[in-house]
């Protein structure tokens, strides 16, 4: 587009320019006396308007029009004459969407443009046809915060005009613009618009709560329910796209439906369970409770009293029943691990785990079907029939049925009847038994972790595992999930060094590799630990399975695949599955391939063997393995060679919680960059935060990070003893 000129009178401002607060485009005193003195510096960015038949035509200045009035402000003061050619570029964009995202473009950089004058440009060019892609794309902006800005130009007119008064902020104006229910927000809006400007139920988060935003009783039925068939029901849920993490804050916009399923699912289990008793004890019917029963002493509630409770499961009602839940449970058992084992299969693709998963379901639907009608011959045996069930749905989402007795008069009268009869067989509980106040005092610190691995799956257990959990959570912000990705990646991280140290192993020296290969192996089958769990040592993952990929972790492929790390263990896979001693069909000629081969070639096999069956581990308390840090200093990898393993990107800083982000970056950036940092948003943060981690050459993670600890002991003894 060329440069040209025009007149005073052939120019108006177009009716597309962003910019709509008066005050601002008529502020023009100091830009009508910078063109008096320096000229004109920038054209004006013009497209033709449509005029009446007969007319002169006009065009409109849809960047530029401050620079516009700046010139009729000096024309009518007599300052310029009315001729003065003004500069233009005339362009022939005639949509209205394209001409306001243009307009945006060239009025975003700009410090004074309003807050609400983006977000009206933003809906409108996008109601005019602009996809959300385009706008970002033309306005260097990430479709989310496009979106963002979409949605707070079309909130209700009333609640946008209080907006550009300044009767509410931004942040009001954000909660408001979680639905994009307009009628919602309205009466929302009617609803705050009670209280005084400053009152705090005027506030964002009482927004949210009016609106419902991140309910948790909607949020724990729609948990229960199942968000999939809520959503084929028709049921809608809406994202709060304000929230630090949208993807755990939002509403439920079909309330009424996902109620209605609820109650539906958990009459239909009530149905169940009332089958189940009578197959027991004949036509009698239980009775379902709304609460559970409270310990009173005197006027104050001492919590559930579990003296009460009575301990009951469904058992099949007789041997065959037995038998087919047993045959049911171990193949649908095997079924559900060879799912697992396909979609933890790093080496194959999504289409074919697609095509292992439909030929498993073909064969576990009428197994399922099967197990779903055993369920309503199942045997619930109560002692009493005045017993009560209560069936409540957890904060997890979860149908927690329980029975209890009438009360303490009817359970001791049951009780002391079953004494009396001949045959009465040895006395047992049958209730919980009393358990601690549900009020709690004090809180009773759980026992340390100080064993190495205690919190391994092969180690200590689920208890230890969910403590560690919990210190990980308050250290580093991460949630159980993010846990088990970090522990995938140290693992990638430890595979790799394994390879590296195999490749550089002089002539002559044994491999590190096939020393800890040739000892576990050893270790597994001669020790006492070893016979009682072959390959259940929390180092490891067992090496009579390794071909069993046994754990899936949601999500860790993507971490993984985006490493050094990874690059350098499945190069080396690769090469090693090529070779005549892996693919040969004739298994004598395989093996004498493998011994015809070099040191260096026996060395990488030890190092992928060793790597497969690692267990994964992460510098943390529970899940920290000190063998695999000695590994690792054995293998001679620095703070530099890991970071250069696994790099920081933004999808594994998302993990983190945004103040868990800054704290991790303020010690690597200088105290201005750190305030600009912080001053942006947690969907905004990441990228700035791993231009800098990278930076720093020698920055892991720390539950990534390998420590450098001093020779073990029991080496040092040897030693000693042998001088």
């Amino acid at each position: 587009m060329s440069v040209t000129t025009m007149t005073l009178d052939a120019l108006c401002v177009s009716p597309f320019n962003v910019r709509t607060n008066q005050a601002d485009a008529n502020a023009v005193d100091g830009l009508a006396q910078s063109l008096l003195k320096r000229g004109q510096l920038h054209p004006l960015t013009v497209h033709p308007m449509k005029n009446g038949r007969g007319k002169k035509r006009t065009w409109g200045a849809i960047a530029g029009g401050r620079r516009l009035r700046a010139f009729r402000k000096l024309i009518d003061a007599g300052n310029l004459p009315a001729d003065h050619p003004i500069d233009v570029v005339i362009t022939d964009i005639s949509d209205e969407g394209e001409l306001r995202e243009l307009s945006l473009a060239e009025n975003l950089p700009r410090r004074d443009l309003r807050s609400y004058e983006v977000y009206a440009a933003v809906a409108n060019a996008h109601a005019a046809g602009r996809s959300l892609q385009e706008i970002a794309e033309t306005n260097g902006q990430t479709v989310d915060v496009v979106r963002g800005w979409a949605r707070l130009g079309n909130l209700h007119p009333t609640i946008f005009a209080a907006l550009e008064d300044g009767e509410i902020g931004q942040d009001q104006a954000k909660a408001l613009g979680a639905t994009e229910d307009v009628a919602l927000q309205l009466h929302v809006f009617e609803q705050i618009s009670r209280h005084a400007i400053g009152d705090w139920r005027r506030g964002a988060a009482e927004i949210r709560k009016l609106m419902k935003v991140g309910d948790r009783e909607l949020e724990k039925m729609l948990r229960f329910v199942g968000a999939d068939a809520y959503a084929h029901a028709g049921g809608r849920y809406e994202l709060d796209l304000f929230a630090d993490q949208a993807d755990q804050r939002g509403r439920v916009a079909d309330e009424g439906l996902l109620l209605q399923m609820a109650d539906a699912k958990l009459e239909a289990i009530r149905a169940r369970v009332r089958r189940q008793v009578a197959n027991a004890a004949g036509p009698a019917v239980l009775k379902f409770g709304s609460v559970v029963p409270r310990l009173m002493l005197g006027s104050y509630d001492q919590g559930v009293d579990h003296a009460l409770e009575i301990v009951a499961e469904a058992v099949p009602g007789d041997a065959a029943d037995a038998q087919l839940q047993a045959w049911l449970g171990y193949w649908m058992g095997r079924m559900e691990d060879q799912a697992i084992a396909a979609i933890d299969d790093a080496d194959l693709d999504e289409a074919t785990v697609a095509h292992i998963i439909a030929a498993i379901d073909e064969q576990y639907e009428p197994l399922e079907a099967m197990a779903d009608q055993l369920q309503d011959r199942l045997h619930i045996a109560l002692p009493t029939n005045s017993a009560y069930a209560t069936l409540i749905v957890t904060d997890g989402g979860d149908a927690e049925l329980r029975f209890w007795w009438a009360d303490r008069k009817a359970k001791q009268k049951a009780e002391a009847a079953a004494r009396k009869l001949p045959d009465a067989p040895e006395a047992r509980p049958v209730s919980a038994g009393p358990i601690a106040n549900s009020i709690t005092v004090t809180k009773v610190a759980p026992a340390p972790l100080a064993g190495s691995g205690e919190a391994i799956e092969n180690g200590g257990g689920w208890d230890k595992r969910r403590i560690a959990d919990e210190a990980i959570r308050d250290e580093h912000g991460l949630t159980a999930d993010g846990v088990q990705i970090m522990r995938t990646l140290r693992r990638e991280m430890l595979r790799a060094m394994l390879v590296e140290q195999a490749e550089g192993v002089p002539a002559g020296d044994t491999p590190l590799a096939l020393d800890y290969l040739v000892w576990s192996l050893a270790r597994d089958r001669l020790t006492a630990a070893g016979i009682m769990q072959p390959g259940r040592q929390a180092h490891e993952r067992g090496m009579a399975g390794l071909s069993v990929r046994h754990e899936l972790v949601a999500g860790a492929a993507a971490f993984v695949d985006a490493t050094q790390a990874h690059s350098t263990w499945k190069y080396a896979v690769d090469r090693i599955k090529a070779h005549p001693s892996m693919a040969g069909p004739d298994l004598i000629e395989a093996f004498d391939a493998y011994r015809a081969e070099n040191q260096g070639f026996r060395a990488m096999v030890a190092a992928i063997v060793v790597g497969c069956a690692l267990e994964r581990s992460a510098n943390a308390p529970g899940y920290q393995v000190a063998l695999h840090d000695h590994l690792a200093t054995l293998a001679g990898f620095t703070d530099g060679d890991q970071h250069e393993l696994v790099e920081p990107t933004e999808e594994l800083l998302d993990l983190l919680p945004r103040a868990k982000r800054l704290e991790l970056v303020h010690p690597h950036v200088t105290h201005g960059e750190y305030l600009a940092i912080e001053k942006l948003k947690a969907a905004e943060l990441s990228a700035p935060v791993v231009r800098a981690l990278r930076r720093v050459k020698t920055w892991v993670h720390p539950m990534l990070r390998f420590s450098r600890e001093a020779p073990g002991t029991l080496a040092r003894t040897y030693a000693e003893q042998a001088a």
